[in-house]
């Protein structure tokens, strides 16, 4: 059901208080961010969630990949032209989850599609000599630096750190845009 603006301006905002915190509790997620993307703001994400994780006495390798993941999250979902992200991180017994969203091009969906693809074949050796390719600026036409205004490298460490397939979707929102999400996942017992 989607609310009229009207709707949505005589609504008071403590209606949809309850549903969002059932929504986040029943799906495990210990943190969500919507907005632009600011060096400030990544810093007081991460301080936030260091102080979280050393509350729950997380393993130190697990919070560290934790970290690098929801790092390379936030360029992911940094898009000046198109406004926000958001960032999403769920905690289940056996895993953490970062979810990260943003609009892209609809002309760009195939090729992001086809480049994760690609990534969730490669090797841990072939995902190492690409990044580092790319680190050292040596794109080509086969890995550019960017796709559909996507870091490539970002996606590619990702993969890195995670260990692990990432997952994505894509929703149409009109002809020209649609809206990208990607989730990396980071293994507990596997660190």
């Amino acid at each position: 059901m989607v609310a009229t603006e009207s709707e949505l301006l005589h609504e008071p905002a403590l209606s949809y208080a309850y549903p969002l915190y059932r929504n986040m509790l029943d799906n495990s997620v210990v943190f969500i961010y919507n907005g632009p993307i600011t060096p400030d703001l990544i810093v007081d994400v991460l301080n936030l969630v260091e102080y979280r994780l050393e509350d729950s006495r997380e393993d130190r390798r697990i919070s560290k990949k934790l970290f690098n993941i929801m790092v390379e999250s936030f360029t992911i979902g940094d898009d000046v032209e198109r406004g926000g992200a958001v960032l999403l991180v769920r905690q289940l017994p056996y895993l953490y989850a970062v979810s990260v969203g943003r609009r892209v091009r609809g002309d760009s969906v195939y090729a992001i599609k086809s480049f994760i693809d690609w990534v969730n074949t490669c090797s841990s050796e072939e995902l190492r000599d690409a990044y580092h390719h790319l680190l050292q600026g040596k794109a080509t036409h086969s890995i550019p630096p960017h796709i559909g205004g996507v870091p490539s490298i970002s996606i590619l460490d990702l993969a890195r750190k995670s260990h692990d397939f990432l997952h994505y979707n894509f929703e149409y929102l009109d002809d020209f845009e649609s809206f990208f999400s990607l989730e990396a996942r980071i293994r507990k017992n596997n660190s």
